[in-house]
């Protein structure tokens, strides 16, 4: 008796010691079919057939769990913290905290955050892409790939709302840009900093986001710092949902990256560390030109509607042709819709049902086209 109630007492510590902390997350995947088919050119290099077969998988569409507190100092001044990291009911090992996860301060004059935080630029995501997959031609990943895996080791600030206006400014030191030089500094600094502005009045929103890195990005001059600057605008109520979004780039990436971007994972890291060149294959462009910084322009367009517990949604996102060192590439262009629908069970658990494609490298001899289909669930907690 004496031992079941020392464990009783053991067993309730934790829970008054952590009152302040609070346990969140989101259990989402499915099913997923998509097709691939590439250009004659882009297929011969890569020794794959011009259609591929039908896939078929179970996937995860970004499950995740979090922990996150606060500590009431005094004098409306709160110590606020929280870890959060992915968690794929499709198995695979995943980094603790390797999602939005860092300790601060907050109170009347706004935040101040350090750890590995979302970036002001993948802040807009949400009111750019609302769509949950696994597969890139599921949602807009190409538009956002320069957010998607941009969560920055830094330190932020964020601003109190001012008559609908707030902004954001945010620094990753060089050290954390670049960890391995950071006793020789023998490479290029790539300190990065990010700035967003935001509004919101009546449903009607706006926003802009930007990040600047030095010595992104190799060119015909030697290295160039790379910037990347977001604008979405749109409207948010009575069941409406729509927005626009422009964004562009210059030497924030190289056109190898872009390319493989665009390719949907035909090209992969693994391939172009042994030698895969991933422009050359995916747009037929120069070899020499691969590891050069890349100036883009890209659109994209979403909009959705509530009736009752259905949202129809839809999405399109437009990549011009991109330059490198000032000159227009043929075949760099991308094109990609989605459609689709949720419904609602639950505040907390929802259906998914979507369509996607899209087509890198224009069409033509280099090509990358997917389509792909999807059925799921989302769970909040």
């Amino acid at each position: 008796m004496k031992k079941s109630l020392i464990a009783l007492t053991l067993a309730a510590l934790p829970v008054a010691a952590m009152a302040d902390v609070t346990l969140y997350g989101q259990i989402k995947a499915g099913v997923e079919v998509s097709k691939v088919k590439l250009g004659e050119k882009t297929a011969t290099a890569l020794g794959k057939e011009k259609s591929s077969k039908t896939a078929t998988e179970i996937a995860d569409f970004g499950s995740r769990i979090g922990f996150k507190g606060h500590e009431h100092l005094g004098n409306n001044l709160n110590a606020i913290w929280q870890v959060e990291q992915n968690t794929s009911i499709a198995g695979g090992n995943k980094e603790w905290a390797n999602r939005e996860s860092f300790i601060g301060l907050e109170g009347g004059f706004g935040k101040v955050r350090a750890g590995n935080l979302d970036s002001t630029v993948k802040n807009t995501s949400d009111n750019v892409d609302q769509w949950e997959s696994s597969n890139g031609a599921l949602n807009l990943s190409v538009f956002t790939r320069v957010d998607d895996s941009k969560r920055a080791v830094s330190v932020r600030y964020d601003s109190p709302v001012f008559s609908g206006f707030s902004a954001s400014v945010q620094y990753t030191p060089r050290d954390n840009a670049n960890p391995a030089d950071k006793y020789d500094h023998n490479k290029p600094s790539r300190d990065t900093y990010y700035a967003g502005l935001n509004y919101e009045n009546s449903g009607f929103f706006g926003q802009y986001a930007g990040g600047f890195r030095k010595n992104s990005a190799d060119t015909k001059n030697g290295y160039k710092d790379g910037h990347v600057q977001r604008l979405v605008a749109g409207y948010d109520a009575n069941n409406l949902f729509v927005s626009v979004a422009g964004q562009y780039a210059k030497n924030w990436e190289t056109l190898g990256d872009y390319a493989q971007a665009q390719s949907n994972g035909v090209v992969t890291d693994d391939m172009r560390t042994a030698g895969t060149n991933a422009s050359n294959v995916v747009f037929g462009t120069a070899a020499g030109l691969d590891g050069k910084g890349v100036e883009t322009i890209e659109v994209a367009a979403t909009a959705a509607y509530r009736a009752g517990n259905v949202t129809p949604r839809v999405s399109y996102a437009h990549g011009f042709k991109a330059k490198v060192d000032g000159e227009k590439l043929k075949g760099t262009q991308y094109d990609q819709v989605i459609v689709g629908a949720d419904y609602d069970f639950s505040k907390r658990t929802t259906a998914l049902v979507s369509a996607g494609w899209l087509r890198g490298a224009e069409s033509g001899p280099h090509k990358v086209e997917t389509i792909s289909g999807l059925v799921g669930l989302r769970h909040k907690f």
